[in-house]
């Protein structure tokens, strides 16, 4: 009689089990995991800008590179020539699309927008540093994803509020929306993502074109 009774409940435990949230500290640990195993990303990426201050949201695109701990780089193809360069040293700003005489030179920023550590900033260690709820599912680029709301529960981090998502079939991040202390909202979506990959030194580096100032900041 037992294997009768199974099959009369089997049906009305599935749909409870298809419907049950994920839960948000599990979908981290495991980017955490995901992450801690890679050396280099490369991805292409969107992003839009939106600050009311400034009128219309600002849209851009181009190609990242990260390489932890401390290297990074957005090469933009729209604003074309715009590149954020984290060379281990330095952070460099160069965007001739607005001002084409000028790069600023600063000190790499350990949180935000133009960390080395983009990714990392909010899956490794995020129960640390961050209130984490789930959102709910979404899809990103053709991925499915789970959305979670992370508020900063230490000082010093330079958010409001991230919200990411992470794919459930690789634990990569697919998008960052972060809403920064300025009030300046900023969402990138990454694609065509490759892990572990060689990623060119030049892509990394950062040299002064002739003619180009360098401000220090």
């Amino acid at each position: 009689m037992r294997p009768f009774f199974a099959a009369l409940l089997a049906p009305t435990l599935l749909p409870c089990a298809l419907s049950a949230q994920p839960d948000p500290v599990t979908v981290l640990e495991r980017a955490e995991r995901v992450y801690a195993g890679i050396t280099t990303i490369r991805a292409e990426f969107s992003q839009v800008l939106e600050n009311p201050m400034l009128g219309a949201p600002e849209p851009s695109n181009g190609v990242m590179f990260l390489k932890p701990p401390n290297k990074f780089s957005m090469r933009f193809k729209d604003p074309e020539g715009d590149r954020i360069v984290a060379d281990g040293t330095w952070l460099w700003t160069y965007a001739p699309s607005s001002v084409p005489n000028q790069v600023i030179r600063s000190e790499i920023p350990a949180h935000g927008a133009t960390t080395p550590n983009l990714m990392a900033e909010f899956v490794e260690r995020p129960l640390e540093r961050y209130t984490a709820a789930y959102v709910g599912a979404d899809t990103v680029v053709g991925e499915t994803v789970d959305v979670i709301r992370l508020t900063p529960k230490v000082e010093g981090l330079p958010f409001r509020e991230a919200v990411i998502a992470v794919a459930r079939s690789d634990g990569l991040l697919r998008r960052i929306a972060i809403r920064e202390e300025s009030g300046q909202r900023r969402t990138i979506v990454f694609e065509r993502i490759q892990v572990n990959v060689l990623v060119p030194e030049s892509e990394l580096a950062f040299e002064v074109p002739n003619g180009v100032r360098v401000v220090r900041q």
